[in-house]
């Protein structure tokens, strides 16, 4: 546990690197004005489309080949060369090494993991912080660059490998008594669970994304600690008990939550709370595919961020529907713990 535990905080780290280097090449070309401000939320779609639309299929792929090592290399690299072009050819690569290096890098720890939640959740806390540190370093520095290419090439070095690669043993164990329907149902309750909560995570950062800088920080640095304490916990006091309770903390901050920042900030750390045992429980579902297993919840936060990354929706009109959409998805998010625990 030890092994898997540092390998999941190493690869935390180089995930830091990597969403602050992605902000931080989308968020430069506003700053440089090669294109109208216009097109700043466009860019910004195409490009979450590439970084999470594509994980899944690469995930296919990585899984057939078991090639996570070559998927998290390559990644790096597309992101290193990225990083370098200008113009939305730069914004394109660095899409296609962000999904690459998410399939290689996620898939390594969940498959060290034996199940549980910890190390899912000490991998992608830190992105979070990365992504807030990239978009400030985009708008306010032309110096980064380099910095950035450097890092990434030394982490391309270090091929990580998981210290096992055995079958999830976790809380949630996969499941042999279940129909392959009924398998699939789990999964689509908790993708759907993912989506609304990836649309309330939206809704939260939107209503606090015209204050100063510090809310955008402590609204990133609340989902870092929300996911890597979130995996922790529900490993140490039950998954259903913890996720279930971080939802309904989350509904029930939801009315203050647009004109109060600390019940912003509280709601965004509930929310963020529930994503590790979310990862650990589709790798139960599928358990000899961990890079489907991860690349599948990104496509349903994708889905979710769709009515903000396209703009064609008002975050005003949204927000009363954040607590609703806090209870859906604890309802789906449990209910599928639930028959997963049960059919273990």
């Amino acid at each position: 546990m030890a092994r898997s535990i540092t390998l999941a905080i190493q690869l935390g780290g180089v995930h830091a690197v990597v969403d602050a280097s992605c902000a931080a090449t989308v968020y430069a070309e506003v700053a440089a004005s090669r294109f109208d401000t216009t097109m700043l939320l466009p860019t910004i779609l195409a490009y979450n489309m590439l970084a999470f639309g594509l994980q899944w299929l690469i995930g296919i792929v990585a899984d057939r080949r078991q090639a996570y090592g070559a998927a998290y290399v390559a990644g790096l690299w597309f992101l290193a060369v990225g990083v370098l072009t200008p113009s939305l050819m730069g914004i394109a690569l660095i899409g296609i090494g962000n999904a690459a290096f998410h399939v290689g890098a996620g898939a390594t720890v969940l498959r060290s993991s034996s199940g549980r939640a910890t190390e899912s959740g000490l991998f992608v806390g830190p992105g979070a912080i990365g992504v807030v540190a990239g978009i400030w370093l985009g708008l306010h520095s032309s110096e980064w660059r380099w910095p950035a290419v450097i890092l990434l090439v030394l982490a391309s070095v270090w091929v990580p490998r998981s210290p096992s690669c055995t079958v999830p043993t976790g809380p949630v164990e996969p499941s042999r008594s279940l129909a392959p329907l009924a398998l699939a149902a789990m999964a689509l309750l908790l993708l759907g669970s993912v989506a609304a909560r990836s649309l309330m995570g939206g809704l939260l950062a939107e209503c606090w994304s015209k204050n100063p800088a510090w809310a955008g920080f402590a609204l990133g640095g609340a989902a870092a600690v929300g996911k890597s304490i979130g995996g922790l916990c529900c490993d140490r006091f039950g998954w259903r008990r913890m996720t279930g309770l971080a939802l309904l903390l989350a509904a029930g901050l939801a009315t203050g939550a647009p004109d109060r920042p600390e019940l912003a900030i509280v709601a965004m750390l509930a929310v963020q709370f529930t994503m590790p045992a979310t990862l650990a429980a589709m790798y139960a579902i599928l358990p000899g595919r961990p890079g489907l297993a991860f690349g599948l919840p990104c496509l349903a936060l994708l889905l979710g961020a769709l009515p903000g990354l396209s703009g064609l929706v008002e975050a005003a009109t949204l927000t009363p529907m954040i607590a609703p959409l806090a209870l859906v998805s604890a309802i789906m998010l449990v209910a599928a713990l639930t028959v997963l625990a049960r059919h273990a």
